[in-house]
């Protein structure tokens, strides 16, 4: 059977476009496959590559840039592979890279050296995004990844899917048929909101720990809590292999004869089994200070009614994840210094919150830093998706910014700093209760072991005193 990709139209405008303009462009195919139906949601194309002034690696946003006339075996796959990495960040759950476009005279199907190319680019991305798998990537169910190819002479549309990861020198090659939508694909949205409050120790260890070693820490521990978590569709338990487009029908009130319309989002609560929420050991370590994260995580999905709630419940957590991994990693690479345990005693932090970006019918989503204004969004959706979009389209209320007022009021408080204990104190503290304990009991289980020689022994002092 044939692969069947369903796309929106103006996506072949948009090849189109490039196909009449350039030699040659590349670019990302973003869209959802499920088990009913593969959509595409929008190409983005690659931005032309940048060359730093100090001759580093090169990055999106911080360079100059060169040669806008490269041929498809000039393009650096670490190019493409770093624009699939960001964009990645910006999808959610539910949502993937699914493959690249090519827009140039040759046929890289047929040309063995530009279809050689094509394989190294497609399998350096996949590479680049297993290195982190909580970041999700990669499909974790495809192994096949698109390539849609324009000719900028004929204008002939041609796809094939080709296997990645595998490192087999025989690539399987799949035909696929790629269908244009003149309707807008409809979409079913599911909004859930994740509290996160949990406070872990830090452990520095011979080597020392980094700030990204912690919060890769962090993250594995998050990430089996939500997977051990059971979700509720409209505060209701559902069978997972039942379609959504079933579920909306149920919602779906009759009034006069008439059916109106289906509801613009479903709810998701997210709970976590009370035997899941307890480690199955328990240790005491010393510790070295403790990391306290507190707020919420806004998560809002986009699914096609024809896919299950099984699939829609997974895309839900891949979200968060996905979310916690991104606002980690930029965190991270935004620090200047990376030590985790600061010279001041108490240290606070506020990672980027998140904010969504239209996208055709559905929202993807940016990240903005504290006092990061909408109009830094539009930079990246112009330069990672190839869209231009206004201010006012950007949704920033999905999350608040962090209410730093406790913090400040312990930061003017002087005597505060007096009350915190260093770790050593702490520890310290804890080592002296722990004797003074002990002492208590060896001396009572003395008494309780000689107590009738020493009843005897008082009895005989108490007679002589008396006599």
């Amino acid at each position: 059977m044939v692969r069947t990709v369903y796309s929106p139209e103006y996506c072949l405008q948009y090849l189109e476009q490039y196909a009449s303009k350039e030699p040659c462009v590349i670019g990302l195919i973003l869209g959802q496959s499920t088990t009913a139906r593969e959509n595409v949601i929008h190409l983005a194309r690659t931005p032309e590559e940048k060359a730093s002034d100090t001759g580093s690696e090169s990055s999106f946003g911080t360079s100059k840039e060169v040669d806008f006339n490269k041929t498809l075996l000039e393009i650096s796959e670490a190019w493409v592979a770093d624009h699939a990495k960001h964009v990645t960040r910006m999808l959610p759950g539910g949502m993937f890279v699914q493959g690249i476009f090519v827009t140039s005279d040759e046929d890289i199907f047929e040309d063995p050296n530009y279809f050689s190319k094509i394989k190294v680019i497609l399998n350096h991305t996949y590479k680049v995004l297993s290195v982190n798998p909580l970041m999700y990537g990669n499909c974790p169910y495809l192994n096949e990844r698109l390539v849609l190819h324009m000719s900028t002479r004929t204008k002939v549309l041609t796809c094939k899917s080709v296997e990645v990861g595998g490192g087999a020198k025989n690539t399987v090659i799949k035909p696929v048929e790629w269908k244009f939508l003149a309707k807008p694909q409809t979409w079913q949205r599911l909004d859930c909101y994740y509290e996160f409050d949990e406070v872990y120790p830090v452990i520095v260890k011979k080597n020392g720990i980094s700030v990204k070693q912690q919060f890769q820490q962090i993250l594995e521990s998050a990430h089996r809590t939500i997977e051990s978590s059971v979700l509720f569709i409209d505060g209701e338990l559902k069978d997972g292999t039942e379609p959504l487009d079933q579920l909306i029908k149920k919602k779906k009130p009759k009034t006069a004869g008439k059916v109106q319309d289906a509801p613009k989002s479903m709810h998701v609560s997210l709970f976590v089994p009370f035997e899941n929420s307890m480690p199955e050991t328990v240790e005491y370590l010393e510790c070295d200070g403790s990391i306290h994260f507190s707020g919420v995580v806004s998560s809002s999905i986009f699914m096609c009614p024809k896919a299950t709630i099984g699939e829609a419940v997974t895309a839900v957590k891949q979200d968060i994840i996905r979310s916690l991994a991104s606002r980690f990693t930029m965190h991270c690479d935004a620090l200047i210094d990376d030590n985790l345990l600061p010279e001041e005693k108490v240290c606070f932090n506020e990672p980027p919150r998140r904010v969504l970006v239209p996208v055709g019918s559905l929202y993807l989503c940016d990240y903005l830093f504290p006092g990061e204004a909408p109009a830094e969004a539009l930079l990246s959706v112009r330069e990672l998706l190839d869209l231009q979009i206004t201010e006012s389209d950007v949704v920033c209320d999905v999350e608040t910014p962090a209410d730093t007022s406790e913090f400040d009021a312990l930061d003017r408080d002087a005597s505060s700093e007096e009350l915190l204990a260093t770790p050593q104190e702490a520890s310290q503290f804890m080592y002296i209760t722990g004797i003074c304990f002990a002492m208590l009991v060896l001396v009572v289980s003395i008494i309780v072991h000689y107590y009738d020689s020493i009843v005897e022994v008082i009895s005989r002092v108490i007679t002589k005193f008396r006599g």
